[in-house]
């Protein structure tokens, strides 16, 4: 593979740069302010060659991005594109030099699970100023407040994700369930306070229970980064709440760590819904340690994505928009049939 080492003048490097420090910091800083140069075309003659496809991904000590990163390596080998990877680590700054050394390295196109919403605009210029292809998977690119949720950003070939707003939606029906007329106190286990996902799971989980008629005030509202040890923490506080009904936790990830929490603390009793169907998640439900789950895919979303650049490099059509893939509502009556878990 030959190496491609398209250099961008200082002062845009500068100018990105400038505005990762800030939207690193404030995820809800407007990006609009920084001007760009005129973006490099995006290809206009079919490959010749199989692509080269580069994919950052927000950190791979993580179950489910190595899940999502399983199923677009499967899907390129399928396709018969090479698959370079990058693990950002979670760290917003690290993912734009990731994405500038697979520039580098000579890709077709890019495949980015942004660690930072905001922070992404950079990579999405820095995409466009080098004629390559940019498909955002798992999380948006810009804000939820300044561009609206399940936002395509403008260049992009797409945005290929879960249907957070509508699985938020999904996870406030175990509460109608469970409650019925009852009012009810609910405390909620966000993955990183203001992201995109955990904005819009938040969005739908609320919307929908006004929308079914339930009583409920929450009562608790803290982040838990996505992981058991963050969901531990949070479920810790909650647990000293005596107010506490219901947890809605935005992750199976995170639902581990609080269940442990709960059965140490005593407070078992508390009902938990839950969104992933991972592993953990599903054993859960058999045991009944949660009332529900929403399925998440991430094989099938990383296979998704890869499949997405794939045509759009194929066919030159460059603005395939918002694509998402199916995510069933789990019980312990139908996980075997609706959710094997990819994570």
């Amino acid at each position: 593979m030959a190496v491609c080492n398209r250099q961008i003048p200082f002062p845009i490097v500068l100018a990105l740069l400038v505005l990762i420090g800030a939207c690193g910091a404030d995820e809800t800083t407007a990006p609009s302010s920084v001007a760009f140069a005129d973006p490099v075309p995006l290809p206009t003659e079919v490959l010749e060659e199989p692509p080269v496809i580069g994919l950052s991904v927000q950190n791979l000590s993580r179950t489910f991005f190595q899940g999502l990163e399983g199923g677009a390596r499967g899907e390129a080998q399928a396709s018969g594109a090479t698959l370079l990877v990058a693990d950002a680590g979670d760290d917003a700054a690290q993912q734009l030099v990731d994405v500038r050394n697979l520039i580098d390295q000579g890709v077709h196109g890019l495949i980015v699970s942004p660690v930072d919403s905001g922070a992404a605009v950079a990579i999405a210029e820095l995409a466009r100023q080098n004629g390559i292809p940019l498909v955002a998977v798992a999380n948006q690119i810009g804000t939820v407040d300044d561009y609206g949720p399940q936002f395509v950003y403008p260049g992009t070939v797409a945005l290929v994700t879960n249907d957070d707003l509508d699985m938020g939606r999904k996870a406030a029906t175990f509460v109608a369930q469970t409650v019925g007329d009852d009012q009810v106190t609910i405390a909620i286990i966000e993955g990183k306070l203001g992201t995109a996902n955990a904005v819009m799971r938040a969005n739908g989980f609320t919307s929908e229970l006004d929308a079914l008629g339930v009583s409920y005030e929450i009562v608790g509202q803290a982040a838990g980064d996505w992981t058991g040890d963050g969901g531990a923490r949070v479920c810790r506080e909650f647990a000293n709440l005596e107010t506490v009904e219901i947890i809605f936790s935005m992750s199976d990830a995170m639902t581990a760590g609080c269940v442990d929490v709960l059965r140490t603390a005593g407070r078992d009793g508390i009902e938990v819904v839950s969104i992933g169907g991972n592993a953990a998640g599903i054993e859960f439900l058999e045991t009944g340690a949660i009332s529900g789950t929403v399925c998440q895919k991430p094989g099938t979303m990383g296979a998704l994505a890869v499949s997405t650049m794939v045509d759009a490099l194929a066919t030159l059509e460059f603005e395939q928009g918002l694509r998402f893939y199916e995510t069933p509502v789990v019980t312990a009556g139908n996980q075997m049939a609706t959710c094997i878990p990819q994570w």
